[in-house]
């Protein structure tokens, strides 16, 4: 064998380790990769409003992928707008969980609604690194149908909010993260953003990034009633 053809069976063998290690990387669950996100979507979960379900690209709420709500003012109809699908999560049994909200839910309008109380669980933890280590086990521990969490006066790092993302997926859980409305401009790995404002007695949506779909479209709901207990802050 000549030299040069040596010299080209080494740099097969090379390239060809240099792939799989690659391949491997890749293969780490902790690895986000935005290209490939699209493959991973999976069907959602219906919204409960048919205008809003024809709007996502999974024809409903992104499973195992975080979405994030911006709104600036608690008690608009945000929640409310989430209350279909937490109704349907624990009709099957599954957990969901509200970290830090700024106000106490109310649990007899959550029930008349059809969430099953026993299925509800609120944590407040005790400074953002509790609150991350609590939303990452919650999200990938397979047992949470989804995650409710509000940001914080200090905002989370961006390495912070991809981690929530890879732990959405690896659980398979709905997670929705409350931000202002001041963060629409800042780059997020969220793979749906939504902007909620209130317009009279509706609550005015605005897409501003969907993976897979498109973004840009506005819809109004007709509001739900406020269920929060404004005069128990938890903040």
């Amino acid at each position: 064998m000549s030299s040069a053809e040596n010299l080209l069976q080494n740099k097969q063998l090379t390239d060809g380790l240099k792939q799989q290690r690659l391949d491997q990387l890749l293969a780490r669950a902790d690895i986000w990769q935005a290209a490939n996100e699209h493959r991973r979507q999976r069907s959602g979960i219906t919204t409960g409003y048919a205008g809003l379900d024809a709007l996502l690209a999974g024809g409903g709420w992104p499973r195992g992928a975080t979405t994030e709500l911006l709104v600036d003012q608690a008690g608009i109809g945000e929640l409310g707008l989430l209350l279909p699908a937490l109704a349907e999560l624990t009709r099957r049994e599954q957990m969901v969980v509200l970290v830090n909200p700024p106000h106490i839910p109310y649990a007899p309008a959550l029930a008349s609604a059809g969430v099953q109380l026993e299925k509800l669980l609120i944590l407040h933890p005790q400074g953002p690194r509790d609150s991350l280590w609590a939303m990452e086990q919650s999200l990938q521990s397979g047992c949470c149908g989804a995650l409710l969490s509000w940001q914080e006066r200090q905002p989370p790092a961006d390495k912070d909010l991809r981690r929530l993302q890879v732990a959405a997926r690896e659980g398979d859980c709905l997670h929705f993260h409350f931000r202002p409305q001041s963060c629409a401009a800042s780059p997020s790995p969220a793979s749906l953003r939504l902007q909620l404002a209130s317009d009279g007695d509706q609550l005015a949506l605005q897409l501003l990034k969907q993976l897979g779909g498109r973004t840009g479209q506005r819809l109004h709901l007709a509001r739900a009633a406020d269920l929060t207990r404004r005069d128990r802050p938890l903040h």
